[in-house]
Order: C-alpha cells, then sequence, then structure tokens
C-alpha cells in the first residue's frame, strides 16, 4: 500500500513543529529524561552560566530569572551566595565529568532584609531583625570593605541562606545594602500565632499583624514571608504584608535541595528548608535530626522529594567545594596580585606555576577569558584562586 504525499508532508510538518516547540522551550531538544526535566534548591557556588549544587545551568533565559516576588531580575545581578531554586531541562554529563543542563526559571530569595543589632563575630555570628545569623567559612560578605569584621550595628544587610529551626539562620551570603528600604523583609517557619492579638513568632522575635490580620488556616510550621515596617513599636515589628510560602518540587525526574531540616518527623519524613522528603528508600539516613545541615537527592511526585541518597554535610564540606567562575577578565592588578571577574576579586598570588592551564601569570589581562577555582578567602570578601585556566570560547 502507497502512503499518500500529503500525509507525508503532514507528518513532517508536524514533526518540525514539535521540535521548534521543544527548542523554544530550553533550547533544543535533550536526551536522558522524560521530558520533566530538574529541581535543584541550594546557593550559586559559581559562573558561566551558573552553578548550582555541582550542576551548571545554562541562564541564558532572559526573561525566566525573578525575584521571590516573581519580579524579573537580571541575569547580570545574580552573586556568589545567593540562595535559587532552579527548574530545567534534563541534567545529562559534559563530557568531562561535569552536570549541565538548561535552565528555565531561576527564581531567588533572601531570608532576612534589616538592620544588624548583635555582633558576636567572635562566633561568628550576627544578629538582624531579632534573629541570630551564623557565618561559616563559606558565607560570602559582599559591600563591606574588610569583610564581616567591619559590620557595624545599623548596617542594612541582606542575607541569603538558611532557616534554622533550632534557633536563627546559617548564613550563605551576606549583602551590606545602601541605604533604607521602603520595607524590611523575613522569612521563616512560624510559631505561637494568636488569633486574637493578632502576633506571632519567627525564632524569639515577635511580629504584629494588626494592620493585616493573621492569614486564614495558617499553623505553627508553616513558612512565611513578612514585609515590615523599618520601625520597631513596642519592641516588636509591625507586618506590612504575609505571604505564605511553600517550596515544592513539582513533579521533576531529578530533584536535589541543600539546607537544614526544618521539620523532622523521623529519619524517612522530614522537611529540608520548607521541601517535603520522603526518604523512605534512601541511603544514608543515620544522624538525621532537626537543624541538620543535608543534601537530598532523588526524584519528586506531587512536590514530594523521593529521596534517593541524603548526605549529611559540615561548614567545611560547603567550603572545600570552593568556587568555579568563567568569564572574561575585567581588570588585573599585578601589585595586588588580583583580578576581577563578574564582580568577584579573585587573588592569583597563591596559583603555582603548574597550575596555570593554557597561559601563565603573564597571560593575565583585562579581555582574557578564564576559568578560576578555587575557595574563599579568610574575609570572605574574594576568592583565593587554586587553578587558572585560560579558555578560547
Amino acid at each position: 500500500m502507497t502512503t499518500p504525499t500529503y500525509f507525508i508532508a503532514t507528518l513532517r510538518s508536524l514533526f518540525t513543529a514539535l521540535l521548534l516547540t521543544l527548542t523554544a522551550c530550553g533550547g533544543g531538544v535533550e536526551t536522558g529524561g522524560t521530558g520533566a526535566g530538574a529541581y535543584v534548591q541550594g546557593p550559586i557556588s559559581g559562573f558561566g552560566s551558573i552553578i548550582v549544587s555541582g550542576v551548571r545551568f545554562d541562564d541564558g533565559c532572559a526573561t525566566c530569572i525573578v525575584d521571590a516576588d516573581n519580579t524579573p531580575f537580571l541575569r547580570a545581578n545574580l552573586r556568589l551566595g545567593m540562595l535559587v531554586e532552579v527548574e530545567s531541562g534534563p541534567i545529562s554529563d559534559d563530557g568531562s565529568g561535569g552536570r549541565i543542563a538548561t535552565a528555565t526559571r531561576v527564581r531567588l530569595a533572601s531570608e532576612l532584609l534589616g538592620p544588624v543589632g548583635v555582633i558576636d563575630l567572635a562566633n561568628a555570628r550576627i544578629g538582624v531583625l531579632g534573629q541570630l545569623v551564623r557565618l561559616t567559612p563559606a558565607t560570602v560578605v559582599d559591600g563591606v570593605p574588610g569583610g564581616a569584621l567591619a559590620l557595624a550595628s545599623d548596617d542594612i544587610v541582606e542575607v541569603y541562606g538558611f532557616f534554622d529551626p533550632i534557633g536563627g539562620y546559617v548564613a550563605t551570603r551576606i549583602e551590606r545594602r545602601a541605604g533604607m528600604p521602603a520595607n524590611f523583609r523575613i522569612r521563616g517557619a512560624v510559631r505561637n500565632i494568636d488569633v486574637v492579638a493578632r502576633t506571632l513568632r519567627i525564632g524569639l522575635q515577635l511580629f504584629d499583624l494588626t494592620a493585616t490580620g493573621v492569614p486564614a488556616g495558617l499553623t505553627d510550621g508553616q513558612f512565611v514571608r513578612l514585609s515590615l515596617q523599618t520601625t520597631q513599636v513596642a519592641g516588636r515589628w509591625p507586618v506590612v504584608s504575609v505571604a505564605l510560602e511553600s517550596r515544592s518540587a513539582g513533579d521533576r525526574d531529578e530533584a536535589e535541595v541543600e539546607g537544614l531540616i526544618s521539620e523532622f518527623i523521623s529519619t524517612s519524613q522530614f522537611s529540608v528548608n520548607g521541601v517535603r522528603v520522603d526518604a523512605t528508600n534512601a541511603v544514608n539516613t543515620t544522624g538525621l535530626a532537626l537543624g541538620v545541615r543535608v543534601k537530598v537527592r532523588g526524584r519528586s511526585q506531587a512536590g514530594v522529594l523521593v529521596a534517593a541518597s541524603v548526605d549529611i554535610r559540615s561548614d567545611d564540606d560547603a567550603f572545600s567545594e570552593g568556587v568555579d567562575i568563567r568569564d572574561v577578565i575585567g581588570a588585573v592588578n599585578t601589585a595586588t596580585q588580583t583580578l576581577t571577574l563578574r564582580g568577584i576579586t579573585v587573588f592569583y598570588g597563591l596559583v603555582p606555576p603548574d597550575r596555570f592551564d593554557h597561559g601563565t601569570v603573564a597571560d593575565l589581562a583585562a579581555g582574557r577569558r578564564v576559568r578560576v577555582r578555587g575557595v574563599l578567602g579568610a574575609d570572605r570578601t574574594r576568592v583565593v584562586a587554586t587553578r587558572i585556566e585560560f579558555v578560547n570560547n
């Protein structure tokens, strides 16, 4: 039986249309998954495009980067240590052992925006909006020449990181802001809800919801994002607006979340930074408890991360993984042995000659494209390079 010519033409047209649709949505036809793609949540640890949880995501989708309010955010303003949620196509091998994917949505959200109160650097912590914020060796400090040691009371800072149900937050990035914002902000799990008095607590701090009321159905343990007036009244922060916040991976072939266990029922049922986890069939569940920092990998179904593995992470683990930046050198200062890369200061004075690839220290110049691998410096404001590779693209 001979297939009609018009039928073949129709099939070709439909196939072409399908290819165009897939290309528009993700930059090409990909293999290795069912098409549901991936969800990854964690701090940015590198650029060229962005690196989160060891995955290099092509973030060229100019309109898919948004802030906590889903307002478009400039790609050029993404910074080290910002906590992001990335939705993407399938994760694949880049041919050299690395992992790559094409981002379809990047959402960033800070935990705190407000004035510095207590400064206790002997114990590596500061106070913001009545919350204790712990700094680790991997906490990026930006906008503060001299680093955390130069922070002062009443400095306005934005804190990215993880809510700690045991008490406070663990910062992955602290950025000093210039000027006074219209409102302060806090994201965290609520407790001690009083519908009559219109108050609730996050940590030990009391928040006044007289102007907004308590949202219907709000219960202890739920995450909210509060917008606040910039002046306390009788020891309370007056709330301007309340947004219930739930982080969910949806339905994804691959899902990875890094953070603190924010709710703990058992070693098989818990939440990480507000994302529900089912670790019934996971390996490495020994030592899990409320407030423990973990990295969970698996898949997600109906918003629940079905874990294949759960790894406990220490501050040293996060620091040792370091940073990985690929970009064009902005400037070089031979006197201080530093260069700038995507607004980041990099000290290259400790890189041995054999750790320069395809060039030497003499080849460092503005406009050269390089890949820098290193760790955060002691003051947390710059990167100390351990390897520099010159690249052609």
